[in-house]
């Protein structure tokens, strides 16, 4: 990342007006970070519980407007790379294959825990069969055959997960557990897990009736509904905060279960969250209806201040818990709060000529590892950057 592109980006983090990408509600659901839900449950199973979750709903907007973005400059082929992302330090980064224990044309790392230690991800045809699988340090653990949808994973290792008959399971060290569904449901979405164990996520029933739910790693047993029905939980930082939706608004419960709606940039009629972490949180927030469609912007908020900013990015996938971004269309961008950035590089044998040859999933808090994937020759396969200071 140049000193040039470092300088645009904080001046469009800073500045008004901000450019308005456009992102398909379709897109959003498959590809937006809490894009959770777009990997959760699947086949018949998942249009069921996406429209109990009021998320199918969101097509009713129409046909989407979505005019081509920018080009994204393809990754450099060397296999590191140092880019400034203060001026009084730079970082070192190099993207490294993960190994695949089975063979699968679709092999994705999809998070990593707040260490950058542990990363999940699936192996599959992308039909639905995908295998959960494990890499701590480096090495990988398939997870039983009959769990799928791995979501998240947290510093302890506990995995979490909604199977496509939606099932939700927890599973640490050879333990799978499935976690309560709540009388009066008959599924649950799992979307997010903090480092004390809690479990955050969505029962849904009929009439897509919708509640937000609690569990813990500990008794997945024995749950907590949170907020008012129709409530949604897609996020919890390690303080036990729980984002999510209520009523149409984008919501923060605190640990103690006091809920308080988040604030819309000026002009948004709605808004919602996808994950949070540290002391932020991100989601998507409708813009302006366009010729029967609807314009979808990221956004950040800052659960200390309050304060709510929309993002100069067509998508961000994750934040981290000291505020780094990970953003990009194509090629994977990590911005801090201040602005500063860095593009983050390929492997040397991949020889990116198109935006969309890389992906990248989640982020450690401290910024410094990446994961995701590269699809080359009609296959993903899964990648971590790991970042150093020089």
């Amino acid at each position: 990342m140049t000193m040039l592109d470092d300088q645009r980006i904080t001046e469009l983090l800073r500045s008004a007006p901000v450019p308005e990408p456009r992102v398909d509600v379709g897109r959003a659901i498959r590809d937006g970070r809490r894009r959770r839900q777009r990997r959760r449950v699947g086949g018949a199973a998942a249009g069921t519980a996406l429209a109990g979750l009021g998320v199918v709903g969101a097509v009713q907007f129409g046909g989407i407007v979505r005019e081509p973005a920018p080009p994204t400059p393809a990754l450099a082929a060397s296999p590191t790379v140092s880019t400034p992302t203060a001026p009084a330090s730079s970082l070192t980064c190099e993207a490294s294959w993960l190994p695949q224990p089975i063979p699968g044309p679709v092999a994705v790392a999809i998070d990593v825990d707040p260490t950058g230690r542990h990363i999940v991800g699936e192996i599959g045809t992308g039909n639905e069969d995908g295998r959960v699988v494990l890499w701590t340090d480096g090495r990988a653990t398939l997870l039983p055959a009959a769990v799928r949808h791995g979501s998240a994973v947290n510093a302890d290792g506990y995995v979490i997960g909604t199977n496509g008959d939606g099932t939700g399971w927890v599973y640490q060290n050879g333990s799978l557990r499935t976690l309560a569904t709540p009388p009066g449901y008959d599924a649950v979405l799992v979307h997010a897990i903090n480092g004390r164990g809690d479990i955050a996520g969505t029962a849904r029933g009929a009439n897509e009736s919708h509640h937000a739910v609690l569990w813990s790693v500990d008794r997945p047993q024995e749950y907590r509904l949170i907020g008012r029905p129709g409530s949604t939980a897609t996020g919890i930082t390690e303080d036990g905060t729980v984002v999510g939706k209520m009523g149409g608004l984008p919501y923060r419960w605190t640990p103690q279960g006091t809920g308080k709606a988040l604030p819309l940039p000026d002009g948004s009629p709605s808004a919602s969250v996808e994950s949070a972490r540290g002391t932020w949180a991100i989601g998507m927030v409708a813009g302006a209806e366009k010729g029967g469609g609807v314009e979808m912007l990221p956004v950040r908020w800052d659960l200390a201040t309050g304060a709510v900013s929309r993002l100069p990015f067509p998508g961000v996938a994750a934040i981290a818990g000291n505020g780094d971004l990970l953003a990009g269309d194509g090629a994977p961008l990590v911005v801090a709060p201040d602005g500063t950035s860095r593009r983050l590089p390929g492997r040397p044998e991949v020889r990116a000529t198109e935006a969309g040859t890389y992906t990248a999933e989640g982020i450690s808090d401290d910024g410094l590892t990446v994961v995701g994937a590269v699809y080359e020759n009609e296959a993903y396969r899964p990648l971590v950057w790991r970042c150093t200071r020089d």
